[in-house]
């Protein structure tokens, strides 16, 4: 996914920040989209899901909240949800930088704002960034620093931070004790516990074709274990990451996985993240079926959502707090409806169909049929029907990805460790029509 700019705005329509990535300067073109949004959203109660605003060849998707609007231009095909997810991290990450948000405040920490934004992304590409090192970007400069510029000069004090930042980096800081993550002197349950979760991003066309396909996973610790332990987490098959990032407990040892593939650290107390990564060109497979049909009948729409489930790689998984969404084009009605589980809710636009559990061996299937006037009808053909899914299955792994095995040295002899595997959807879209 590639964006060409980012911007912000405040609620008046004042530029207060963007970064062109890529392709044309669409500076001058926000004033239209600030002329569209306050047309179209403003003072209405379409908190539409992802609001859109075209403008020629382009897409201005936006987010609102107190006084801004955060909005990106794309030119190309983008998962739209993923999407929205970044605009949201960028928001949540505003909102816990600047708690009495204001455009004056805004303004005034503009560098730490595009310094940010540049963080995030690369020419126009979202990186994998945890929440917490992009708020510590954002971060307004606090008085104490302000104060420290004045007295000792501002180019001073940069070389004193740039001291401080070699010496943590060269390690004369001991992390090890004096570490901010953990506390040596609580007695823990000798427990270590380890969840390697994948999201499946996936988009396809009516014909089942792929248009889009990625895993983002995570690997998650929960210890409680007492003292300075450090752990060796060996994975089976880490050089198929395309890309990766990790949390600052395994910044001292990141060439040991660079070299030996192993993930070497002094673990967080509690629960924490500590390895992100992204992996793409590999066929995601499902422990279901899932092929659904769109048919035109005269002034009707019908359309059947079947699930089989089926095994994966000669194994069999339950599929767990499987949600279907069915988006369909304004102007239809519900009509009859055929379902042999779940419950049915009626959105704007929109149905939810909640099924709960696909167990093994299983196969359910919902048919909706929706009514149009038949004047209307050749313009919702034109328009977007789209299923997304929810799902979680647990103990299986898209990717294959596993951790093999689990050392801890400096440890108690006597602990309980165990590491399991849960898949979730991330983006995943059928596009009916398209």
């Amino acid at each position: 996914m590639s964006i060409d700019t980012i911007f912000i705005l405040s609620q008046n329509g004042q530029i207060l920040a963007h970064r062109i990535f890529k392709g044309l300067k669409r500076k001058d073109t926000l004033p239209e989209f600030y002329t569209q949004f306050v047309q179209f959203f403003r003072g209405t109660n379409a908190d539409k899901e992802y609001p859109i605003i075209r403008i020629k060849d382009a897409l201005y998707p936006f987010v609102t909240f107190s006084e801004f609007i955060i909005g990106a231009i794309v030119t190309e095909e983008i998962p739209v949800l993923q999407l929205f997810a970044t605009l949201f991290l960028i928001q949540d990450v505003i909102k816990a930088s600047f708690p009495n948000e204001s455009s004056e405040i805004l303004k005034q920490n503009l560098p730490q704002i595009v310094i940010m934004l540049d963080t995030l992304f690369d020419y126009g590409y979202p990186q994998i960034t945890q929440r917490y090192i992009l708020e510590s970007i954002a971060k307004p400069t606090s008085l104490i620093q302000k104060i420290k510029e004045k007295i000792i000069g501002r180019q001073n004090f940069q070389k004193e931070t740039v001291s401080v930042l070699e010496n943590y980096i060269e390690g004369q800081e001991d992390m090890r004790e004096y570490c901010q993550y953990r506390i040596p002197e609580i007695k823990g349950q000798e427990q270590v516990y380890f969840d390697v979760i994948e999201y499946l991003n996936c988009v396809f066309d009516k014909n089942g074709r792929i248009l889009m396909e990625e895993i983002n996973g995570e690997i998650k610790v929960d210890c409680n274990l007492s003292g300075l332990p450090e752990l060796y987490v060996f994975l089976n098959q880490p050089n198929q990451f395309n890309d990766y990032s990790v949390h600052e407990c395994l910044l001292q040892k990141i060439d040991t996985f660079e070299r030996e593939q192993v993930l070497a650290f002094v673990p967080p107390s509690g629960t924490t993240t500590i390895f992100y990564y992204d992996i793409k060109g590999i066929s995601i497979k499902v422990p279901f079926d899932f092929i659904p049909k769109l048919q035109f009948l005269s002034n009707q729409v019908k359309i059947e959502l079947p699930f089989q489930n089926k095994s994966v790689r000669d194994k069999s998984y339950v599929v767990d707090e499987l949600h279907v969404k069915l988006t369909v084009p304004t102007g239809l009605t519900l009509g009859k409806t055929e379902m042999v589980q779940g419950t049915l809710q009626e959105l704007e636009n929109a149905i939810l169909w909640k099924i709960g559990k696909l167990e093994i061996d299983s196969s359910i299937r919902l048919v909706v049929t929706f009514t149009a006037r038949e004047e209307l009808l050749n313009i919702i053909q034109q328009g977007n029907f789209l299923v997304q899914l929810k799902f979680v299955v647990k103990t299986f792994s898209p990717s294959q990805t596993k951790i093999d095995k689990v050392e801890i040295r400096n440890g108690p002899k006597d602990l309980i460790k165990k590491a399991r595997n849960i898949a979730k959807s991330g983006y995943y879209e059928i596009r009916l029509n398209q």
